[in-house]
């Protein structure tokens, strides 16, 4: 291989490392300033914590450097404070999400355990105002009208018209109801929704891996993209010489082209007049003029002609 192609492909190849480096540090870079996106990550678990009815609600993130054993530990914190089977167990690679009920006066005991899987951040404690102002006692006797209402309609048999209406929209009311006084008659209990996700030691070693991912996955693209280039260039000099286009030759596309049949032109220009090299000869003749040299009384002059 030529030198001066190999030149030309070192220096191709370093530009596509540099750019490839370049890539992959701002993408690392911007990852690392944005930090994780919380909203997508727990965007299910966050719907299910504020459609759920409640009148106490907490809500915490736990950070641990050891994200693995913080999850697995999340399993016995679970199974010895649930009240019930829980809302949601959610567990990924690098976070997990959970939805529990727990005694209200279990939540300083549960914070502790916390703080020994990690660094609680985000504690929030809310208590649903809607909820607060009801009494249990009255909603209980609401619903106990309602389900009289009921067995008055299921007495008389089957109904028609408004009458039926009227049943169907009742029974909705009840179940209503029923969440509504069941929610009251849990107001010992706290709702708690716990994020585990890992702490910066973690994130920087997930930033690492992703700069060596995006540095290799910029070196395949960058390394194709200039595969097509070249050869894309090649192919439209190609069609173009095929087109007639001057200034191609489709012969010598492989190598380099001649613009206009200038290179031809001069190579037929310096074989005939002799440059390149080469040296002008010059042939001198002789022709036989004795007998107009006899009459005139001269020498015959030797005639000169270009060979």
């Amino acid at each position: 291989m030529d030198k001066t192609i190999k030149r030309r492909l070192r220096a191709v190849a370093i530009f596509v490392i540099f750019l490839a480096l370049a890539w992959a540090g701002y993408a690392a870079l911007m990852q690392k300033e944005k930090g994780p996106d919380y909203g997508s990550m727990f965007k299910d678990s966050n719907k299910i914590f504020s459609d759920y009815k409640s009148l106490n609600k907490a809500q915490l993130r736990v950070r641990s450097l050891n994200i693995r054993n913080a999850l697995q530990d999340m399993t016995g914190v679970i199974s010895g404070y649930s009240l019930e089977k829980p809302l949601l167990t959610s567990r990924e690679s690098s976070h997990g999400s959970y939805i529990f009920k727990i005694e209200e006066s279990k939540l300083p005991e549960i914070l502790k355990k916390f703080g020994d899987l990690g660094t609680i951040e985000g504690h929030k404690e809310i208590v649903d105002s809607a909820l607060v102002i009801k009494s249990l006692i009255t909603e209980e006797g609401i619903l106990a009208s309602k389900k009289q209402e009921l067995a008055e309609m299921d007495a008389v048999g089957q109904v028609y018209g408004n009458i039926a209406d009227r049943k169907e929209y009742l029974i909705g009311q009840i179940r209503d109801q029923e969440n509504l006084v069941n929610v009251l008659r849990q107001a010992n209990t706290t709702l708690l929704y716990v994020q585990m996700v890992p702490t910066m030691g973690g994130s920087s070693v997930s930033t690492v891996r992703k700069f060596i991912y995006n540095f290799f996955g910029a070196l395949v693209v960058l390394f194709v993209a200039v595969i097509l280039a070249y050869y894309g260039t090649k192919l439209i000099m190609y069609l173009l010489a095929l087109m007639g286009v001057k200034g191609f030759n489709a012969s010598n596309m492989g190598g380099s082209y001649q613009y206009g049949g200038y290179g031809n032109y001069s190579n037929r220009y310096s074989s005939r007049y002799g440059y390149g090299g080469s040296k002008r000869k010059v042939k001198r003749i002789y022709k036989d003029k004795r007998g107009s040299s006899h009459e005139s009384g001269e020498e015959p002059k030797p005639e000169e002609t270009n060979k």
